[in-house]
């Protein structure tokens, strides 16, 4: 009582005009040498004091923020959580200097030592572990201070997006901050969906500055160096720097997806159902849109995998957009293309499934080329979703054909697609598609007799492409799940991932120019042996596949 009437004294005398004890209390607060206990008086006599420290008190206040509470005795973090719940409580003025606050402790702070390149190489199990012990106590007075104080919640979110560390800082202030904003999300689910979409928009910048192409030639310097034929000296590289970075938070979004959607080894459905929703919304807002990123967008390729009804779930979300004439064109495009990979490369799709949704395609395709009888030339610009799904189905049709023909039906299902007919139309398909994927395509169809490409091929060769009016000449497209090139986090991938077959021999009679194409060649091993189911009758039935009314299992889940 005598510390609480000792501090009231103090602020009554600042009230009046008298700054002297008022100063002194600020400078002993902010005295970084301060004991335990003489902190924990100075607190306590806060907290009892908190309905006076009003707006005027903003220095004092300031004080009490910057305080470095976090790794001292539990009495101290005890008595500074009352306090700043205390004040917040009474005074809301104060709620938004607090959160950012408590958010930027989100970032440990690591004093540099000369002569090392980078915070991380300091930072010891010791200090990690006083970190984690640190981010708890945060993350215990922040759920308090949003349920005491409920405008909190969206006041917290511009703090995250503010403080958010900068590309270039080092790897552990990167991860430190993204494991933090994953935590909110367990007591504050809500905002889930925001979080998520401000990690992966930060995650993107890492992705598009670490280039498929450039990985690549990353990994042959590797092997060069291994082989003692190549020698790099110097700084690190910037690829290598952003393909690191975005390694390590990969691991920890794939482990944050497993620890949302597991308990104890057990699929939580609705859990996971829930937050599947949440991530396609940040897929259509933040990775559809992104041109050519190379690995992010392998969440959605690992939350599916979990379960054939999400599978099912996403693939009529990208069939339905690809359908949509009113979606720009270019996202219709980018749609089949995540389509068409999902199918090549997932080996947790069966090819019953792949079967009908090539189907799907190439009845669209059928339906589109009646609509366009008048047309007189292939045309990119006015047509691209069109030529997008064509290669799609060329694409699915390499990777997928030795467990096609396999099943019983096979081969009279692939007769039934009357692929002649799509590559005579005038709109002339096997011009416009990627060379690499209209050569293969070939071979397969003149194996199995279903059609015979070579003739139209030879002929677009000896033709020019027209050119549109910005002087496009070529049928830009990338397939996004091609293959994961991350050593830490390819590990959530891999057993679910379909490598390319190359025992399918291809005709060298055209041109070699896209061999190094890397869309067939860059696997170097065969899928694994995947189980075949026998195809029925019922299974060229025009029934949309991927509607969530007809889709198999899929009845009511969403």
């Amino acid at each position: 009582m005598e510390t609480k009437s000792t501090f009231e004294a103090v602020l009554c005398k600042f009230k009046k005009g008298s700054r002297k004890d008022y100063d002194g209390f600020i400078c002993k607060l902010a005295n970084p040498s301060i004991s335990d206990g003489v902190l924990v008086k100075y607190l306590k006599s806060m907290k009892d004091c908190a309905t006076l420290l009003d707006k005027d008190h903003e220095m004092l206040i300031g004080v009490l923020l910057k305080l470095d509470w976090m790794n001292r005795s539990s009495g101290v973090v005890q008595i500074y959580q009352s306090t700043i719940l205390n004040i917040v409580s009474v005074h809301t003025v104060y709620l938004k200097a607090c959160l950012r606050a408590l958010v930027k402790n989100f970032m440990p702070v690591i004093k540099p030592v000369e002569n090392k390149e980078s915070t991380e190489s300091l930072v010891t199990d010791d200090m990690m572990a006083a970190h984690n012990q640190g981010f708890i106590h945060v993350h215990t007075l922040i759920k308090t201070i949003m349920k005491i104080v409920p405008m909190s919640s969206q006041l917290i979110m511009p703090m995250l997006i503010e403080n958010f560390p900068y590309y270039i800082k080092d790897v552990y202030i990167q991860e430190c901050f993204m494991k933090n904003l994953l935590q909110i999300t367990y007591y504050k689910t809500d905002l889930r969906q925001s979080i998520l979409e401000l990690l992966i928009e930060k995650i993107i910048k890492f992705d598009t500055q670490a280039p498929r192409t450039a990985l690549l030639e990353m990994t042959s310097q590797d092997n060069s160096q291994e082989s003692g034929i190549f020698n790099m000296e110097g700084d690190v590289d910037p690829v290598v720097e952003s393909s690191e970075k975005l390694d390590v938070l990969m691991v920890h979004l794939f482990e944050y997806i497993q620890a949302v959607c597991y308990k104890n080894g057990e699929l939580e459905w609705e859990d996971t159902k829930r937050f599947y929703r949440e991530t396609l919304y940040v897929f259509e807002k933040v990775i559809l849109p992104t041109y050519a990123c190379c690995h992010i967008q392998f969440i959605m390729f690992y939350l599916v995998s979990f379960k054939m009804q999400l599978c099912d779930g996403f693939l009529d979300y990208l069939w339905k957009l690809v359908q949509n004439p009113n979606v720009q064109s270019v996202y219709r495009q980018s749609a089949v293309s995540y389509m068409a990979s999902l199918l090549a490369r997932a080996k947790f799709i069966n090819i019953r499934t792949v079967m009908r949704c090539v189907e799907l395609m190439m009845t669209w395709c059928h339906t589109y080329t009646n609509t366009c009888q008048d047309c007189v030339m292939a045309d990119v610009v006015h047509h691209g979703p069109f030529y997008s799904v064509c290669q799609s189905i060329f694409y699915v049709f390499a990777f997928r054909q030795k467990e096609i023909f396999e099943t019983k039906a096979g081969l009279k299902w692939a007769q039934s697609l009357q692929i002649q007919h799509l590559i005579q139309s005038r709109l002339n398909p096997l011009k416009i598609c990627l060379p690499l994927i209209v050569k293969t395509f070939a071979s397969i169809t003149r194996q199995h007799q279903l059609a015979f490409c070579d003739h139209i091929i030879q002929q677009n060769n000896r033709s020019f492409l027209p050119v549109d009016s910005k002087g496009y000449q070529k049928f830009e497209t990338y397939f996004p799940f091609d293959p994961y090139l991350l050593k830490k986090s390819m590990k959530y991938i891999e057993p679910h991932y379909r490598e390319y077959d190359q025992s399918l021999p291809v005709d060298d009679d055209s041109s070699g120019e896209e061999d190094d194409d890397e869309m067939f060649t860059e696997d170097t091993r065969c899928s694994a042996p995947v189980d075949m189911e026998t195809m029925s009758s019922s299974l060229v039935d025009k029934t949309d596949l991927m509607s969530y009314g007809t889709s198999p299992g899929f009845k009511h889940i969403f």
